[in-house]
């Protein structure tokens, strides 16, 4: 395993930007909405902490699953009071 770190020096970043600044944009973006929506619905939504530790570490997917699996797990006192 190269671990040679002179070698960034040899990469061509000019080529590799435009591709790379739309992948994080794209990840600090979800980053921000899950990590919002989770300080707006933090007393309707199941283990917070859980949420926040699982959109922090796990970069991309841990935004992406709280959004799709984490806002529907919602608290059974909020989900009665609603009807």
């Amino acid at each position: 395993m190269n671990t040679d770190m002179s070698v960034l020096k040899e990469v061509d970043w000019g080529a590799i930007l435009p591709l790379i600044i739309p992948v994080l944009a794209l990840h600090l973006l979800l980053l921000v909405v899950a990590l919002v929506d989770l300080y707006r619905r933090r007393g309707m939504v199941n283990r917070p902490i859980i949420w926040l530790i699982v959109i922090v570490l796990l970069n991309t997917v841990g935004p992406i699953s709280y959004l799709i699996i984490g806002r529907r797990m919602v608290k059974n006192d909020r989900r009665s009071s609603c009807k």
